[in-house]
């Protein structure tokens, strides 16, 4: 299935299924289906919600829809058989104000954002809210990228309202999947993770991500292989998207890989202590190819031969 639009998302979305019922009754429903949480209402006895859950295999598909209304976990809420989930929300309608780790994600119709069940979070909601999550084990996300919880992802097209939209149609079928169920729901799991690598940042959040792909490309300099495409792929991110997240950095992602090189030669050129070690084994070092090569692109960035760059720092240490 593609997705090209938030209105093909919903289009797929189930409705949370079943009469609404008052304050009580959806708290206990919310706290079957998902987690254990402290509830609060300004107005209780106007309140009605509904509360669906779908489990296929070991992922829960959950439909709320709810007046205006605030739910805690802390640490006496938090129990040991709870603290081995993520909840992934996707907004549909009204909007969700969800805090945890220090972080603050305000979702609105098309956004998605991600808790843990082991850490404290709150969540308020407006009235008119309408969303579907899917609780899954940490399992399927074994190493998080940092900073995902609390934090708000947009429903766009490709892979995210791609992904979403086999979610929704998930939850919708889950019924009719019969023996199926259970490797469906594992591969579409895979394509979470993916997606939860990959997807493009709100403000705020793609400064987060530039400074994880500078310190990934830092880690791997020596590689001579190391190009827009490896760091792309390493990060589930499109090279598109990567040379976007460069935009008005004053660096391609090519020129920001050859100026740490050219940086890291610049610092073993001038160590006193690797006086003796070769310009091209230096060079090898931090990635380049051949030693032409690196002669050429540090002259034109330093404007001395390294020969000559070498000389002049060790001279300034006598």
């Amino acid at each position: 299935m593609t997705m090209t639009s938030l209105a093909d998302v919903v289009a797929v979305a189930p409705p949370a299924s079943g009469p609404k019922v008052e304050f009580g009754s959806w708290t206990h429903q919310v706290e079957r289906s998902v987690l254990r949480f402290h509830f609060d209402c300004e107005r209780p006895r106007a309140f009605a919600g509904v509360v669906s859950n779908r489990p296929l295999a070991d992922v829960n598909f959950v439909d709320m829809e709810s007046g205006r209304h605030a739910a805690y976990r802390d640490a006496a809420t938090i129990s040991p058989d709870e603290q081995d989930f993520y909840v992934m929300t996707l907004q549909l309608s009204g909007q969700l104000r969800l805090a945890q780790d220090g972080r603050i994600a305000i979702l609105k119709p098309g956004h998605f954002a991600i808790y843990d069940s082991a850490k404290p979070a709150t969540i308020v909601s407006s009235d008119d809210y309408r969303s579907t999550c899917v609780r899954f084990p940490k399992r399927y996300l074994p190493a998080p990228p940092p900073g995902i919880t609390a934090t708000a992802f947009e429903c766009e097209p490709g892979l995210p309202s791609t992904v979403w939209g086999m979610l929704l149609s998930l939850n919708r079928n889950v019924e009719s999947l019969g023996p199926h169920g259970p490797r469906a729901v594992r591969t579409v799991m895979d394509l979470v993770t993916v997606m939860l690598h990959g997807t493009r940042l709100l403000p705020g959040r793609r400064e987060v991500l530039l400074e994880q792909v500078r310190e990934w490309i830092d880690a791997h300099l020596g590689d001579p292989d190391l190009d827009p495409n490896a760091v792309a792929a390493a990060h589930y991110i499109s090279p598109r998207h990567l040379h976007n997240l460069f935009a008005g950095t004053g660096f391609t992602v090519s020129a920001w890989i050859r100026a740490r090189r050219v940086e890291g030669c610049r610092r073993d050129l001038a160590d006193p202590r690797l006086a003796a070690t070769p310009v091209a084994a230096i060079a090898a070092r931090w990635g380049f190819k051949g030693a032409s090569h690196f002669g050429q692109v540090f002259k034109r960035e330093t404007g001395r031969t390294p020969a000559e760059f070498r000389a002049e720092s060790l001279a300034d240490l006598r």
